[in-house]
């Protein structure tokens, strides 16, 4: 009878062992699980405008991309940031001036580069880099100097030649019905290619261009500051003069293409150049160009550095 009532007492085990559990089991909190790519990988979709074979069109990327791709940036021209929205393009194009630093202004570094070197190099890094180009050998060479011009004045009017003559694109060519084939960012005609070799030849400059040299942007900015000082030398200082000499020869640059191709460079002078109400993207590039210029030379006088703005 005993064992009966104890039995009675106390519960099956199982019922038991259920009650204990039940007693001493904390329910776990619920977590929402991590997507720890999408925290660290903006996915937006976003279409731009790419280059591609002479021409622009649309290409489907990412918020991360345009952030951090270097594939998605040499796709890209200047012109074509300005449909990003403002805050991505600034930190895109941030980015990516940062990362191609070293060549932004680094003679050291212009030197050992080859075409094939700037052609992976983004088109906003190049309209930076040819510009310090340009103001480096005006300053080598002091061209300007006999007719007391400011060195400043020079490197930006030849800035503004190059840029009408190829928009900064060191593999522009162009060939007219009479057959002459103007190459590189100067676009040196026949002409002007043979002259120079003459030039050369007769101790009046100190280097001899070849074919490949053209389209070299180091070499190419050379000869474009080199001609653009003996066209100043026949035009006796005159700025003016010689901007219409580069495109007409000093015997027509009075006609009236002459005056066209100057009004021309002086709107790009004032625009882009000294970015006065340029498009949104160029005016970030500039302004973050003059930045790191005084970064690069914290020791000079602005009025002594080798401006590429002005």
């Amino acid at each position: 009878m005993l064992i009966a009532v104890l039995m009675c007492a106390v519960p099956p085990v199982g019922t038991g062992y259920r009650w204990l559990q039940s007693w001493i089991d904390i329910p776990m909190p619920f977590v929402a699980p991590l997507n720890v790519y999408a925290s660290l990988v903006d996915s937006t979709p976003l279409i731009v405008a790419v280059y591609a074979n002479g021409e622009y069109a649309p290409w489907r990327t990412t918020v991360h991309a345009i952030r951090t791709d270097v594939a998605m940036w040499r796709r890209m021209h200047l012109v074509n940031w300005n449909s990003v929205p403002t805050e991505l393009r600034a930190r895109g194009l941030d980015a990516l001036l940062a990362s191609h630093r070293s060549v932004l202004m680094n003679p050291q570094v212009w030197d050992r580069m080859t075409v094939r070197d700037w052609d992976i190099v983004p088109q906003p890094v190049r309209t930076v880099a040819y510009r310090q180009m340009i103001a480096y050998w005006t300053g080598f060479y002091a061209i300007g100097r006999p007719y007391d011009l400011r060195p400043g004045l020079v490197s930006e009017t030849t800035a503004a030649i190059v840029m009408s003559e190829s928009w900064f694109d060191h593999r522009a060519m162009h060939r007219d019905r009479s057959g002459n084939t103007d190459v590189g960012l100067a676009q040196a005609s026949d002409f002007a290619r043979a002259r120079m070799q003459e030039l050369h030849r007769l101790g009046v400059v100190d280097v001899d261009f070849a074919m490949d040299d053209y389209f070299n942007p180091w070499s190419a900015t050379r000869f474009a500051t080199l001609w653009f000082g003996l066209l100043l030398d026949e035009a006796t200082g005159d700025l003016d003069l010689a901007v219409r000499a580069y495109n007409r020869g000093i015997a027509n640059a009075q006609d009236e293409r002459g005056s066209a191709y100057l009004a021309a460079v002086k709107r790009r002078l004032h625009r882009f150049i000294r970015n006065n109400d340029a498009p949104a993207a160029w005016s970030h590039v500039w302004r973050r160009a003059r930045t790191i210029e005084r970064e690069e030379w914290p020791w000079m006088p602005t009025s002594d550095r080798p401006s590429i703005a002005g």
